[in-house]
């Protein structure tokens, strides 16, 4: 696979560092994914081209690579709503093999909020559209005081998150509301 920087969302920078597995521009093992937020849906969804790198079984995607995919998409969702997040708990249903070499449609939505927990769900299909691979997961919503002690951020650095937080999360309750009052 030929990595192309120019093929990164530059959006990814506001909230994830530069080396991530998923999406890291200066990363040249990630699978430099752009995990596209839909503000008319609220929703994450893009299509990533799958590589023969990614190979697992014969021919298919290998289920990591997968899990990866769904575990991102629903994270930067909650980064989207306004939440910084890390993950606690993750299920996968893998219903059929997932071709390799082929786009794929990755999808994730907010199911629910409580109290320090986010819950989302994610989807992964075909060309075709049949259902390859489906999640859920539980996500533990980090206090912004906490940030900064636990990945040992500057305070500059963690100003400007608080501040692109702010702002997704006015975005992320409009987005709510105006999804209840269709």
């Amino acid at each position: 696979m030929m990595y192309d920087p120019s093929l990164v969302s530059q959006n990814s920078q506001d909230w994830h560092h530069l080396n991530c597995y998923a999406c890291g521009p200066a990363n040249k093992l990630s699978l430099h994914a752009d995990f596209l937020f839909d503000e008319a849906t609220g929703e994450v969804r893009f299509t990533y081209k799958t590589f023969a790198e990614h190979e697992g079984a014969p021919d298919c995607v290998h289920g990591g690579v997968l899990a990866t995919l769904l575990d991102e998409s629903q994270g930067v969702l909650c980064f989207h709503l306004g939440h910084f997040v890390m993950t606690d708990q993750l299920s996968l249903k893998y219903h059929k093999a997932s071709p390799l070499q082929e786009k794929l449609t990755i999808r994730a939505w907010l199911s629910s909020v409580r109290k320090r927990r986010m819950y989302t769900k994610g989807t992964i299909h075909s060309q075709s559209g049949e259902l390859l691979v489906s999640s859920k997961a539980k996500w533990y919503v980090f206090p912004e005081k906490a940030i900064a002690r636990k990945f040992q951020l500057s305070t500059l650095r963690v100003e400007h998150l608080c501040k692109v937080m702010e702002e997704n999360r006015k975005r992320g309750k409009a987005i709510r509301r105006r999804l209840k009052e269709a």
